[in-house]
């Protein structure tokens, strides 16, 4: 088989592998909880693998303020840069086919990044929103009615060409005009706001559905979630720091290839042109590649 071919199906391979982490999904591994597997009994059926894929694209759109297109553009340009960048780095098509597949979730880190500026400032106003549909919610029994009370306060004086779009007014549109099943819609709602608290409370919401008794269990989740906001601001700003200086530490570690060149040129040569170092630069690339993923999962804020 071509060594290149070899090659890129190891590329194929860790970047699945990379994806299943980040994920958190593991094939191998069935649900022994019970206790989830009661919840998973009453609450039905979770969101399918692509719709959940689907909502966290369009959220990610969302707050970063991009399209599909320019998502497109992005990844395609990254590509190219990635292909050109190993041809004047190594001198070889293959070694620059690989780097081009592994700088191709470059943009998706990108918006991932950016995007923690624009959560942030969901996250800030979603205490108060979640006070304001639990209150009405104890007093109404019925979750729709008491989403639709925030939405028409929230929208009451505000013209409709100046409003915000949020998850709440799509979760009642879609209730109303696509999927009348609330539970199903609930699950969407909780994958397009990605705060743990949220989500935990967005769950008991779906208990409460099955059984109304269970409504008091709301509020312990808020007051948790306001002694947890002082912690996103530190969280941010570490973020920032440790994605500094990764991209510092693989700049550094990919710049001693080229250097290489210079300093001495036939340790250049079998690094480049022999089977074993070209083995070594893939595994440097990929290695770059996982890592990439972990920073990503660790630097994410605790509350999401």
């Amino acid at each position: 088989m071509n060594p290149i071919t070899i090659t890129l199906m190891a590329v194929f391979a860790l970047i699945s592998l990379a994806l299943f982490l980040l994920l958190k999904l593991n094939p191998f591994i069935m649900e022994q909880n019970p206790l989830k597997k009661r919840r998973m009994v009453l609450t039905g059926t979770k969101l399918k693998f692509t719709e959940r894929i689907g909502l966290h694209f369009s959220t990610l759109f969302r707050q970063t303020r991009c399209t599909a297109k320019k998502f497109l553009a992005m990844v395609f340009a990254s590509m190219a840069g990635g292909f050109l960048a190993g041809v004047l780095l190594f001198g070889s098509a293959g070694l620059a086919g690989v780097m081009a597949v592994c700088v191709l979730p470059a943009p998706y880190f990108y918006l991932t990044v950016k995007s923690s500026a624009a959560a942030r400032e969901e996250i800030e106003g979603l205490e108060n929103t979640m006070s304001i549909i639990t209150n009405a919610y104890a007093g109404c029994d019925d979750i729709i009615k008491a989403v639709e009370a925030y939405v028409e306060k929230k929208n009451r004086y505000v013209p409709v060409h100046l409003r915000t779009v949020t998850p709440f007014d799509e979760f009642i549109t879609e209730i109303r005009l696509v999927n009348p099943n609330v539970e199903h819609g609930l699950y969407r709602l909780a994958a397009k706001i990605k705060n743990r608290y949220f989500s935990e409370w967005v769950k008991t919401l779906i208990l409460c559905y099955h059984d109304r008794r269970l409504k008091f269990a709301l509020f312990p989740i808020i007051r948790a979630m306001n002694d947890a906001k002082s912690m996103q601001v530190e969280s941010d700003g570490m973020m920032v720091r440790v994605w500094r200086d990764y991209l510092m530490t693989v700049g550094l570690m990919i710049s001693i290839i080229p250097m290489m060149k210079f300093a001495n040129a036939e340790w250049f040569y079998l690094l480049t042109q022999t089977m074993v170092g070209r083995l070594l630069i893939v595994l440097m690339l990929l290695t770059a590649l996982a890592t990439a993923f972990y920073v990503m999962k660790a630097t994410l804020p605790n509350n999401r």
